[in-house]
């Protein structure tokens, strides 16, 4: 599990900068300004997520806006930075098939897990086709 104070170092080794901001959106990327900004009172998931997600559309130089494509492969790389198989099927063995208890365990949102699920699940149907 990653923390937010973490992550925000990552963020900055890479050479981005984060601030805050009241009001608007949960989060955005500024590429001209290498800026990730994130919303005042979000819970400390939302928060996280938000910024891994933004973190995302840093990686893959995308411009500022909302893309369908875009924004799912933001969402897959923050799953993919968020989620550890181990933690998961740890909290899975402890919660059973109930995604809002292991995302509140592992720290993220639901949508985040469920992006992570889809990719695991995807990988494991790609393995069993090539068998």
């Amino acid at each position: 599990m990653t923390d937010l104070d973490a992550l925000i170092d990552v963020a900055e080794d890479r050479g981005y900068h984060v601030l805050w901001h009241r009001g608007g959106p949960k989060a955005a990327w500024l590429p001209r300004r290498r800026v990730v900004t994130l919303r005042v009172g979000m819970g400390d998931s939302d928060t996280l997520c938000s910024l891994a997600h933004e973190l995302g559309h840093a990686h893959y130089g995308d411009p500022p806006g909302h893309f369908g494509p875009h924004e799912l492969r933001a969402d897959c790389f923050a799953a993919k930075l968020l989620v550890s198989p181990i933690d998961y099927a740890a909290a899975e063995a402890l919660y059973g098939p109930y995604p809002q208890l292991i995302a509140a365990e592992l720290g993220v949102t639901v949508r985040i897990l469920n992006t992570w699920v889809s990719i695991y699940e995807r990988q494991v149907t790609q393995r069993s086709a090539t068998l």
